[in-house]
């Protein structure tokens, strides 16, 4: 579950995008006022939970172990690390720092839920032979992201600011899709930060897939790529090459998902522990 100016939108290459986290919470999506850091509140109907998952190649080859850790620090933040890894070294650690929003969202069910904003995300990747990838960092506070080459933000780096509302989600990036689990909504519109010959952001849609029954359970499927605007985004969702979380559809948790290690491949698929691909429908 973690510079110098350059454009910020960009057209994807699907291939340089970064892993994110994983999650078995229930979420609503709804913005927040226009002077926060984040123009995201993320509603959490329990608690973030610790979950171990199995990394699986494309060929459907368990080939190592992942993990998502939770944790409450003193100060009432949340924080959350995702650590995907493969037996052959390749590796990425994610994290993400949240906040609890004082009093909630208007129209929130008035119970203990949690309401976060989040606050950084980092990602870092080492490949199978030991490079280790720039280190990215989205600080949504000062509304900027940030690639170091060097792995620290001490050595300097390259810098792009987000303009307009701040929907930058990379790490707890269900939290979006629970509205699409759900049935609430069609489609959400996000943004993905990545490193690339300097640090993008790039338009993404993900969309609510096929419901399919699997080992005594509905799973369905919710699909992500890049977004190309109003007029064509069902359809680029439908036929351009896209990366896809797996969730309960009654109970909304977490099953798996399918996405590149880190920006320059493989790409792998994770399943949660105790299930086995085609147990979540990839056959």
């Amino acid at each position: 579950m973690p510079v110098s100016i350059v454009t910020a939108r960009t057209r994807p290459r699907l291939s340089s995008l970064a892993a994110s986290t994983v999650l078995s919470v229930v979420v609503g999506l709804a913005p927040i006022a226009a002077n926060a850091e984040s123009s995201l509140a993320l509603h959490a109907e329990t608690a973030l939970e610790p979950i171990g998952a199995t990394t699986f190649d494309e060929a459907g080859r368990a080939i190592g172990r992942s993990s998502f850790e939770a944790w409450t620090e003193d100060d009432g933040s949340h924080r959350m690390r995702v650590t995907m890894g493969t037996d052959d070294g390749g590796r990425n650690v994610s994290q993400a720092v949240l906040a609890p929003i004082a009093g909630g969202l208007a129209g929130a069910p008035s119970t203990d839920d949690l309401t976060l904003r989040v606050l950084e995300e980092r990602s870092q990747s080492t490949t199978a032979d030991g490079r280790q990838l720039p280190l990215l960092v989205i600080d949504h506070r000062a509304g900027r992201v940030s690639c170091y080459d060097e792995g620290e933000p001490s050595s300097g780096g390259r810098h792009v600011e987000i303009e307009g509302d701040d929907r930058v989600v990379n790490v707890p990036m269900q939290l979006l899709f629970a509205p699409l689990v759900s049935g609430e909504r069609d489609a959400v519109r996000f943004q993905i930060a990545a490193c690339d010959e300097g640090p993008v952001l790039h338009d993404m849609i993900a969309v609510r897939g096929k419901t399919r029954a699997r080992a005594g359970r509905k799973v369905v499927e919710i699909e992500y790529g890049p977004d190309f605007g109003e007029a064509v985004a069902w359809l680029a969702s439908r036929l351009l090459p896209s990366f896809s979380f797996w969730f309960d559809a009654d109970s909304g948790a977490y099953l798996g998902h399918r996405m590149p290690l880190h920006r320059k491949g493989p790409e792998i698929t994770l399943v949660r522990q105790g299930l086995t691909p085609p147990e979540i429908g990839i056959d």
